[in-house]
């Protein structure tokens, strides 16, 4: 687990396609690289389900900072991208319902622009973090390809990556739900 922070804290690492974060399951490497990036963070971005015509185009690990990319076939090249961070700037934005799977969480919205092509943001803001889809449609994408993107997306607990870390490992990740990091 060393190399793994050590790693992170050399730059970045992006994956490739395979190595997608799945929500279900939570004991790939990518995952604990996710909870490294921002140790303050509770939640995780994760793929829940990909929608025809969505995939998952990589991601980038970095300290503070996780982004992962979504594609589309009409939305077009990095159509969303969700991005991990300790906080988020929801000066501009208003306050929506959470989904479902949001709840515990403040859900924010800016829409940013409509014509030609949909671009704006949700923010998930939660404790010790916060993950922003931003979407950039393709012009002539329908708006409502973000509802899509929404259910594509969603997070898991840190708390299960820590205690998978500590069972599977015998190893302990700082941060959040565990001792605190030394920076």
């Amino acid at each position: 687990m060393v190399g793994v922070v050590v790693f992170i804290a050399a730059g970045a690492c992006s994956t490739a396609a395979q190595d997608r974060p799945v929500c279900s399951q939570t004991d790939e490497a990518i995952f604990v690289l996710e909870a490294q990036s921002v140790p303050s963070a509770t939640r995780l971005p994760c793929i829940a389900e990909l929608p025809i015509g969505w995939q998952f185009a990589g991601s980038l690990v970095q300290n503070d900072k996780t982004v992962l990319w979504l594609d589309h076939d009409r939305g077009g090249i990095h159509a969303v991208e969700a991005t991990l961070q300790p906080t988020c700037d929801i000066s501009s934005a208003v306050e929506v319902p959470p989904a479902p799977d949001e709840v515990g969480m403040r859900i924010y919205e800016e829409p940013t622009s409509l014509q030609p092509s949909f671009t704006g943001t949700r923010l998930l803001v939660f404790d010790g973090g916060c993950i922003s889809y931003r979407y950039t449609f393709a012009s002539g994408a329908e708006p409502t390809l973000a509802i899509e993107a929404d259910q594509a997306l969603s997070t898991v607990a840190r708390s299960s990556i820590v205690s998978l870390v500590n069972d599977k490992f015998g190893l302990s990740l700082c941060g959040a739900g565990a001792p605190a990091c030394e920076r």
